[in-house]
């Protein structure tokens, strides 16, 4: 690489700015990088579309690896190949594209089985089990997550525990188990302020503020939203940053404030749009089509909670889907 590419980013820098979570200022100087130069080094390109990720622009992402996975394997980096399969399906599910993500977790898992790489059998499971969970399968999900738990304890992987606890605590609310739920976000958040992962803080934070949502308490649920909103604006995760405002409207909501509560959603809404993230914009959609049934407005209840399934169905949470078709048979 030229000195030109490299006084824009080395890939000690980007590795280091994927380290500290430094998305903004990964890409901002990548984007420097002529493209023929930025493929001709597999892993800056990789990391590249790592920060494209993270900063909401997926489908760039898919694009850097699109075009830098043959290369990848042409030369036979089996790690960096089990980085780009493993990135390019989470880019896939956020995308919406949950089938072609399975296939890629699942090949994930058999290339790292193969080579014997417990990592990236970890990061499989993992990831297998956030698809499991979505579609409605709890307890495969929970059987996939202790996998990765284990796995990851062997290797003393921090970040992995971090996620997986994260991931738990979502199946175990979803199957209506709060208090096991608080205690995997408490974990994840514990073990991420032990080796500063912000990201992973704040996704934490923010789950924990939607339990307390739940229990009736928006004003305790509020002020741990706007913490977690602090930190994703800090890392400049905008769609960390629309489930905090997402979870902020629904704290104003239980506090009796519609009004507020409706621009949340709205101000969530636009980011979900900007930026692909098919959960996100399903359930800022389906909160926002129950409020809008609470106030009256059935018309607008039905066209937000008609895209809300929509986007369900694209990451193929059936049940989630028919219970909103049901919700929408109902109105008048």
């Amino acid at each position: 690489m030229d000195s030109s590419s490299s006084s824009a980013l080395s890939i000690d820098e980007a590795r280091a700015l994927r380290a500290s979570g430094g998305w903004q200022e990964l890409v901002s100087r990548a984007a420097l990088i002529p493209p023929d130069e930025l493929f001709a080094e597999p892993e800056l390109a990789f990391l590249a579309a790592v920060g494209y990720r993270r900063t909401g622009e997926t489908s760039r992402a898919l694009g850097i690896l699109e075009r830098v996975e043959p290369e990848v394997r042409r030369r036979g980096d089996r790690r960096l190949l089990i980085e780009v399969i493993n990135l390019a399906g989470n880019a896939l599910f956020e995308s919406g594209r949950a089938d072609d993500a399975e296939a890629r977790y699942s090949e994930l898992l058999e290339a790292s089985s193969t080579w014997g790489d417990e990592d990236g059998k970890a990061r499989a499971a993992n990831n297998l089990g956030v698809l499991a969970n979505v579609r409605g399968r709890r307890d495969l999900a929970l059987t996939y997550y202790q996998r990765a738990l284990a796995a990851y304890q062997r290797l003393g992987n921090v970040r992995g525990l971090a996620e997986t606890h994260h991931n738990l605590g979502i199946s175990y609310r979803d199957l209506g188990f709060d208090r096991d739920a608080d205690t995997h976000f408490s974990r994840a958040a514990e073990l991420s302020e032990e080796a500063g992962l912000e990201d992973v803080i704040a996704l934490a934070e923010a789950e924990r503020a939607g339990l307390r949502v739940r229990w009736r308490d928006g004003r305790l649920g509020g002020e741990m939203a706007r913490r977690a909103l602090e930190r994703f604006r800090r890392i400049a995760d905008p769609t960390g940053a629309a489930q905090a405002i997402r979870i902020l409207g629904l704290a104003a909501l239980a506090e009796g404030d519609a009004a507020e509560a409706d621009a949340r959603l709205n101000e969530a809404l636009e980011i979900a749009r900007a930026h692909e993230d098919a959960l996100l914009h399903a359930e800022v959609q389906r909160d926002r089509g129950m409020l809008l049934r609470d106030r009256g407005d059935a018309d607008a209840a039905r066209e937000a909670l008609a895209d809300a399934v929509e986007h369900f169905e694209q990451i193929g949470a059936a049940a989630e889907a028919e219970a909103l078709r049901v919700m929408i048979s109902a109105l008048p």
